[in-house]
C-alpha cells in the first residue's frame, strides 16, 4: 500500500449491475420506467430503478407493492444473479486493464490510481479513461466519478459529482471539501443520523468540529469511525477480489463410448476453452479435475493441483493429460467435464522455460502491457559485456530502449540447434524495470521481429518508429 500522502483512489457510481443487466435482457425496455425486484404481489424490497421510475419517487429498499403504487405503469422485472455475476467480472476485467487494483461492486467501483501510468500521465485523463471504459461495459450508462486520497472522500466526491463529470479532491484539501456536505451523506445508521440531526448539526463539518471523546460517548466505536470519516482521516483501502474461482466445461458424447482417443479429443476441448478464458481474464489454474459420467454406474473423479499454475491452454492440456492416464472407467462414457479452481495470476513473472511463457506472442503480450502502463523507456535490452572482470553486475550492459511492437507482428523463425531462446535476440534476454516499482527477479525472452538484418557492429541503427497513444477525455474535470 502507498504512503497515505501519495495514495489515490478513484470511485465510480453507477446504475445498479441488475438494472444494466435487465435492460440487456429486454432492450424494448430502454427509457421506460423500469423497477428490478421481481412481481409486485411478491413481499420483496425494490433492487433498482430506472430513471424514469425514480422520479415518480420510487428508490431502492421500498417494498414492490408502494414502488406499484407510486409507478403503476413500470415494468416489473426479476434479477438475475447470473448475469450480475458475469457482468461484474466484465467490469473487473475492463477496469483492470487500467489500474492495478480494483473493486467492483453492485453500484459502484473503486480503483487505485496511485502512482503514474505511461499512456495518461494526467491525473484527471486517467480517471476519465477508467469512467469512458466502465460507460462503454455498462452499455452507455453514465456514471460519476470522484477522486481523493481516502476511500471515504472518494466515495463523497463521487455523489457530489454528476453523470460525464469527474470530482477530484486533491491531498490536503479532505476536510475543506467535506464541511459544507449535508448529513444525510453519510452512511451511518439512520438512528445516529436522527441523534445528529437532533443535536441542530447539518452538515459533515460540524460534526468535524465535535471532540472525539464526546462522539465516542455518545455513539461509541462508531463514533470514533464517524469523526475520523468527518475529516477525511479515515484509512480503508481496497478489497481486491483474489480469492479461488470455478469454472466448469462439460461435453456430451453422441452415445455411450469407451475409444479413449474420443474422451481425449473431448478433453483436449475443454482445455481448449477453459485455457482461452484463463488467458483472457488474467487467472490461472490451481486446481483441475477431470470427471468421467458413466452409463449406469457412479461417475470417476480424479484431481491434483499441476505441477505450475497453468495460464493457457496449453498449459491446462499438460495437467489435464496427465489426470487422463489416471482415470480408469468401468462402463461406457456419456459425458466429459473439466472443472478448474482459478486465481488472479497477480504479477506472475513470464517464465523462459515454460511451454506457454516462451511462446513469442506471450512475450510480446507482456512486454506491450508493461510498456502501455510504465511507458516505452520501461523495458531495455541487456548485452553481454566483454570484459565482465569478476564482478556479477558488469556480466551485461544496458542498451537502448524496447520499441512496442504490435501484436500482430509475423512469428520469428527458429534457429536449428537451439533451446527455447532460439528465436530470440542473441544479444540477451529482456528485463522489466519500473520507476514506480522494484525491478522483478527473473528474465524473460524478446524475439527479434523478420524483416531485415541490422547493420553490421559499428554503425548506427535506424531509430524506431515514434508512436503516439490517443488520449481519452470523458467530460470536464472539476476540482
Amino acid at each position: 500500500m502507498p504512503d497515505k500522502a501519495l495514495r489515490r483512489l478513484l470511485c465510480a457510481r453507477y446504475p445498479h449491475l441488475g438494472l444494466v443487466a435487465a435492460l440487456r435482457r429486454h432492450p424494448e425496455l430502454r427509457g421506460e420506467a423500469v423497477i428490478v425486484g421481481g412481481a409486485p404481489e411478491l413481499r420483496l424490497p425494490v433492487l433498482a430503478a430506472s430513471t424514469a421510475a425514480a422520479a415518480t419517487g420510487v428508490c431502492a429498499g421500498q417494498p414492490l407493492r408502494q414502488a406499484q403504487q407510486l409507478c403503476p405503469q413500470a415494468a416489473f422485472v426479476s434479477i438475475d444473479d447470473g448475469d450480475v455475476e458475469r457482468l461484474r467480472a466484465d467490469v473487473t476485467t475492463a477496469l483492470g486493464a487500467l489500474s492495478p487494483a480494483v473493486e467492483a461492486g453492485e453500484e459502484e467501483s473503486c480503483c487505485d490510481l496511485s502512482g503514474s501510468y505511461a499512456a495518461l500521465p494526467d491525473e484527471g485523463r486517467w480517471a476519465a479513461a477508467i469512467a469512458r471504459t466502465l460507460m462503454e461495459t455498462l452499455d452507455g450508462e453514465l456514471p460519476a466519478v470522484g477522486v481523493g486520497s481516502t476511500r471515504f472522500v472518494a466515495r463523497m466526491a463521487a455523489l457530489a459529482s454528476e453523470p460525464r463529470h469527474v470530482r477530484r479532491v486533491p491531498s490536503g484539501a479532505e476536510a475543506a471539501f467535506l464541511a459544507p456536505l449535508p448529513l444525510g451523506m453519510l452512511p451511518v445508521d439512520p438512528a445516529i443520523g436522527a441523534r445528529l440531526a437532533a443535536l441542530g448539526l447539518d452538515c459533515l463539518g460540524a460534526v468535524a468540529n465535535l471532540s472525539p471523546v464526546e462522539l465516542q460517548r455518545q455513539f461509541g466505536a462508531e463514533g470514533l469511525v464517524l469523526y475520523r470519516h468527518c475529516r477525511g482521516e479515515d484509512e480503508g483501502g481496497l478489497t481486491v477480489d483474489i480469492g479461488p474461482r470455478r469454472a466448469v466445461e462439460r461435453v456430451i458424447l453422441d452415445g455411450a463410448v469407451a475409444d479413449l482417443e474420443v474422451l481425449r479429443f473431448a478433453a483436449h476441448r475443454c482445455a481448449t476453452d477453459l485455457g482461452d478464458q484463463l488467458r483472457g481474464r488474467g487467472l490461472v489454474a490451481v486446481a483441475v479435475a477431470v470427471v468421467l459420467e458413466l452409463e449406469e454406474a457412479p461417475a470417476v473423479r480424479v484431481a491434483a493441483p499441476p505441477p505450475l499454475p497453468a495460464g493457457n491452454a496449453a498449459e491446462l492440456w499438460a495437467a489435464v493429460l496427465a489426470l487422463l492416464g489416471e482415470l480408469r472407467p468401468r462402463a461406457p462414457v456419456c459425458a466429459l467435464r473439466l472443472e478448474v479452481e482459478m486465481r488472479a495470476a497477480a504479477g506472475r513473472q513470464a517464465d523462459l522455460w515454460r511451454g506457454g511463457d516462451a511462446q513469442r506472442e506471450q512475450v510480446l503480450a507482456a512486454a506491450a502491457r508493461l510498456q502501455r502502463r510504465y511507458g516505452e523507456t520501461a523495458l531495455r535490452r541487456p548485452h553481454l559485456a566483454v570484459d565482465p572482470g569478476d564482478l556479477p553486475e558488469r556480466r551485461f550492459r544496458w542498451g537502448t530502449p524496447v520499441p512496442h511492437q504490435p501484436m500482430a507482428a509475423p512469428a520469428a523463425v527458429p534457429v536449428p540447434g537451439r533451446g527455447p531462446a532460439a528465436a530470440g535476440d542473441p544479444g540477451g534476454d529482456l528485463v522489466a524495470r519500473s520507476s514506480t516499482q522494484p525491478a522483478q527477479k527473473g528474465k524473460v525472452p524478446w524475439s527479434r521481429p523478420t524483416g531485415p538484418r541490422p547493420p553490421a557492429r559499428g554503425h548506427p541503427r535506424p531509430s524506431p518508429a515514434v508512436q503516439t497513444t490517443q488520449q481519452l477525455t470523458f467530460g470536464r474535470a472539476h476540482v
